[in-house]
């Protein structure tokens, strides 16, 4: 059978009335979707503010009822999120790429049971894990730790650490000490944050390109 031109026309218009109802029907789907991430997404944020408020409140509840326990493990649940924050911040200061280097998660955590500070570390990764040729250098941004006063003091007398076989190096507009035998280069930030990277076998220019890839001076300007 053959159909008419008006029979023609009038199956047209239905499949394009279909069409058109079908990208309305994908629109508001797609703008449902939208609402409901946007929606969870400040329902995380505002969750995860009453989560640190609700953290100090059990912690001093606890105190004043002689829990110590209990009080003590809400403060380290408050101190972790604190760090975790912290860790947020340094996205931008740690690049995903610096030279053929390639970052992979930040893990940040308290240092309160070594005397007080945040510590993150983040592993930069280059070559093939398959082929073998897969090389690794860690990088832990320390911030408020009591060793930034022994590496400045270090800084300061180049002769003592000389002794100890590190050398003095410099990373842009800030001095930085380099024990090879460790694979560490460590330099201050703002003498509130140590940078301390570390590679095993991994060449002293390698450390140095991961060194001068972050941005010290952004880190400089975090409170």
């Amino acid at each position: 059978h053959t159909l008419s031109l008006p029979s023609m026309a009038s199956l047209q218009s239905k499949r394009f009335a279909e069409m058109r109802e079908g990208d309305e029907g994908s629109a508001m789907n797609l703008l449902a979707r939208s609402l409901t991430l946007s929606f969870c997404l400040v329902t995380t944020i505002t969750l995860r503010a009453d989560e640190f408020e609700d953290s100090l409140t059990a912690a001093l509840k606890a105190y004043k009822e002689n829990k110590i326990d209990d009080a003590s493990t809400a403060l380290q649940n408050a101190t972790r999120i604190i760090a975790e924050k912290s860790g947020e911040k340094l996205e931008e200061v740690l690049p995903k790429t610096i030279g053929a280097w390639t970052r992979g998660r930040l893990e940040t955590q308290s240092l309160a049971s070594a005397g007080g500070g945040t510590t993150t570390k983040v592993n930069y990764k280059k070559g093939d894990k398959e082929k073998g040729t897969e090389e690794r250098i860690s990088v832990n941004v320390t911030a408020d730790s009591p060793m930034l006063m022994q590496v400045a003091a270090f800084l300061k007398a180049p002769a003592l650490g000389s002794l100890l076989g590190q050398k003095t190096k410099q990373i842009g507009d800030y001095s930085g000490m380099y024990i090879s035998k460790e694979g560490i280069l460590q330099f201050p930030v703002n003498e509130r944050y140590m940078v301390i990277i570390q590679g095993k076998k991994i060449p002293e220019d390698q450390l140095m390109i991961i060194a001068k890839g972050i941005n010290a001076d952004l880190l400089k300007g975090m409170k």
